[in-house]
């Protein structure tokens, strides 16, 4: 029975998914879900890979915030439909021509609300596919980040951003970690080893792992083990151990 109480609490104590809507540079309408517990130790900026939407961590949020730290998970404008939901951020680009600058200079309005909201707390910034290599270019523009987690990270999709280049001056600490394709694996390490950071951190799951932050999400892995291992590797990132 105390068992129940405790978990009850606990799940009073993380709010419900809270809809988001920022402003970008260029008059785009970006829209966001955030996750808090009630008193967080940090932030994470959750961005998904291309072509998909901010439900990519409808499974993950809720866990990041049960662990202590709130969320911003965003529909960024290289979007699309995932899991039967759409990407409200990309309805409203109308005749735009997509760039990696303007992606990043959205970033930029999502870190300054997290800031706002979260004043003190260290703010980290966690993605997958395109959006795990635009962290190296975030990270080299902000240096005031904590720390930055990639996922499967794939800098080909940046046309008009050299990751490559901005990841040599990135400073904060780097986490990546990629599925076990040569192709993942091989731009994973090329972007750490790049990295200028002192604290540099690679995770290699033993066996079996999927692309990008779907490692994270029971609901899309096959085995606990699997995801338990992935989340205990964040977790010892984000809290510098």
């Amino acid at each position: 029975m105390r068992h129940l109480v405790l978990a009850a609490l606990l799940t009073l104590s993380v709010s419900l998914a809270a809809p988001v809507q920022l402003r970008a540079p260029d008059g785009l309408m970006l829209y966001g879900e955030s996750v808090s517990p009630a008193r967080p130790r940090g932030v994470v900026l959750l961005l998904h890979a291309a072509g998909q939407n901010l439900h990519e961590f409808d499974g993950i949020a809720p866990r990041f915030a049960r662990e202590g730290y709130a969320s911003l998970a965003l529909d960024g404008r290289f979007g699309g439909e995932y899991d039967g939901r759409h990407n409200r951020t990309v309805a409203g680009l109308g005749d735009r021509t997509l760039t990696g600058t303007d992606a990043l200079a959205d970033l930029g309005v999502a870190l300054a609300w997290l800031r706002e909201r979260h004043p003190g707390l260290p703010v980290f910034a966690l993605g997958g596919g395109q959006s795990g290599a635009l962290l190296f270019v975030l990270a080299a523009r902000h240096p005031d980040l904590a720390g930055i987690l990639a996922f499967s990270p794939n800098r080909g999709d940046l046309f008009d951003l050299d990751a490559l280049a901005e990841a040599r001056r990135v400073r904060v600490p780097v986490f990546v970690t990629s599925g076990d394709e040569p192709f993942e694996i091989a731009a994973a390490r090329d972007l750490l080893a790049a990295a200028g950071s002192s604290r540099r951190v690679r995770y290699v799951p033993p066996g079996f792992g999927l692309r990008g932050v779907a490692n994270l999400d029971p609901a899309k892995t096959t085995e606990k083990a699997v995801t338990e291992g992935y989340w205990a590797a964040v977790l010892r990132f984000l809290r510098g151990s």
